[in-house]
Formats: C-alpha cells, sequence, structure tokens
C-alpha cells in the first residue's frame, strides 16, 4: 500500500513520540509499505520567530507569511524539524531522505489570498498546491528510502510558499493516489460541540461542521483539505493522536485506536 502520513503538533518536537512514530513508521516499511512523511512545524517556528522579533499572526487558520516569516519557515521546516526526522528515522534502521516541495519540482505552488468577515486578506508567502511531480518519489520507492517532506513549495516565479501541510499531504496522496492518508494531530480527531469525538465523518457533512461552528480554527483547513482530497483519488482519512500507542498501525489494521475516520460514503 501506498500510505502519506502527516505529523503535526506536539509529535514534531516531542522526542518521546518522534522515536515512538519512528518505530512504527519503520514497522510499516519492514510490511512493504510505500511512505511519505510529510509535515510542517507550526509551534517550532512560532517560537522561533518570537525569539527574531517577528510577530505572528494567522487568518483563517492560515499562516500570514511575509518575507522574513518566510526565509524563517524555510530555515526551521526544511532545515531543524526536517532533518531531527530524517535522523529518528535513521536511528530506527529506515533510509530517509529529507526534502521540500521544491526539490526536484515536486511541488508547484500558487498564491492564495484569505477572506476574513467578506474582506480580502493578504496573506503574504502562502500558496497552495497546483501541481504536483512525483519522480523523486517514485525514485526513493525503488530504492525503498522513505521521502520526508517539508511543506514548502515553490510559486511561479521561483519564490518559495509556505504550504499548509494538510493540504500538501493531500496533494501528495491524490498524486500518488494513495491507499490512506493519515493525519497525526494534537486534536486527536474531530470533535463535536460538546467536546465529544466523532468516530466517523463523512463527505457530505464537512461544510455543516464548519458552518454551525462545531470546528474552528486550524481545524476548519484541516477538514476543507479532506473534502477536497476525499472528491478525487483518496477513499479515507484518518485524523488521529500520536499519543495513543502504536496509533499507525491500529489504524492501518481497523483496529479500535481512537481518533477519526472521514470517509466518501454518502
Amino acid at each position: 500500500m501506498t500510505l502519506v502520513i502527516k505529523i503535526g503538533g506536539q509529535a514534531l518536537e516531542e522526542p518521546r513520540q518522534r522515536r515512538a512514530l519512528a518505530r512504527q513508521i519503520a514497522e510499516l516499511r519492514r510490511r512493504g509499505h510505500r511512505i511519505v512523511v510529510v509535515h510542517g512545524g507550526g509551534k517550532i517556528l512560532t517560537a522561533t520567530l518570537e525569539r527574531l522579533g517577528i510577530p505572528t499572526r494567522f487568518a483563517q487558520g492560515l499562516r500570514v507569511t511575509d518575507a522574513a516569516t518566510r526565509d524563517v519557515a524555510l530555515m526551521v521546516l526544511a532545515g531543524i524539524v526536517n532533518k531531527q526526522w530524517v535522523a529518528e528515522l535513521t536511528r530506527q534502521g529506515v533510509p530517509a531522505l529529507g526534502i521540500c516541495g521544491g526539490d526536484a519540482g515536486l511541488i508547484a505552488a500558487r498564491k492564495i489570498r484569505g477572506r476574513t468577515r467578506g474582506r480580502s486578506d493578504d496573506l503574504g508567502f502562502v500558496g497552495r498546491p497546483r501541481k504536483v511531480d512525483t519522480r523523486i518519489l517514485e525514485v526513493a520507492f525503488r530504492e525503498r528510502v522513505v521521502p520526508v517532506v517539508a511543506s514548502l513549495a515553490l510559486g511561479n516565479k521561483g519564490e518559495y510558499l509556505n504550504v499548509n501541510a494538510d493540504e500538501f499531504a493531500a496533494a501528495l496522496a491524490i498524486a500518488l493516489e494513495a491507499d490512506r492518508l493519515f493525519y497525526l494531530t494534537e486534536s486527536g480527531g474531530v470533535w463535536d460541540a460538546e467536546r465529544r469525538l466523532l468516530p466517523v465523518v463523512k463527505l457530505s457533512e464537512i461544510r455543516n461542521l464548519i458552518a454551525t461552528g462545531i470546528v474552528r480554527d486550524g481545524m476548519i483547513p484541516k477538514l476543507e483539505s479532506c473534502a477536497r482530497t476525499l472528491r478525487q483519488t483518496v477513499d479515507e482519512i484518518d485524523i488521529l493522536s500520536p499519543d495513543v500507542p502504536n496509533v499507525l498501525l491500529g489504524a492501518l489494521d481497523n483496529l479500535a485506536r481512537g481518533g477519526t475516520r472521514i470517509v466518501k460514503a454518502a
């Protein structure tokens, strides 16, 4: 199977969680699966920006990215975070290749603008995937190497754009016709207004969940990305907590491991 695993939240920076997930990825590779790991670096990026005196602002769950923020994102995402994961996977016996969307033309992106209360927001160097060339990933698969991909892509003018990591992972999953797409996040799933975990969410329910405010903030672009993905080549998406022991293995084996499974079913 082809698996795209997006890792976010505390799991990116907490060594214990990173190690536990790397062990699971090593087991999935031993089982013969083709794996792509995708990551952003939100909290680490915010902390680094704060140390440098650069303010952070979000609009509709997306980071407003001026030139200075974009340059720090390159340093943190494609540098520190990416190489930490390469190192941990290598420690677990998994050959890993650390890249970003700009490498080998993996993902080309277009600049986007946000909207707040009907007004258009300039998000700066923020993009959305428009074209995917999976050749570098296919080379990695042939060599039994796990690509670890930071969510940065090149725009029309050759400039780097910050891409929401969920949308980035979804674009790769669609292009690869992946069997499963996993989002590992601190939320551990989708929760209703009474803070009850929704074990299954249908594609037809996503718009209402957003419109009624049941999901908010960073979960909005995540579910919007899920909706776009499910309308194409991916049939199921899992939103899971990295805190759950062996969560990836359990989800793949269809064992009860918590989280939310998002499906196309009407």
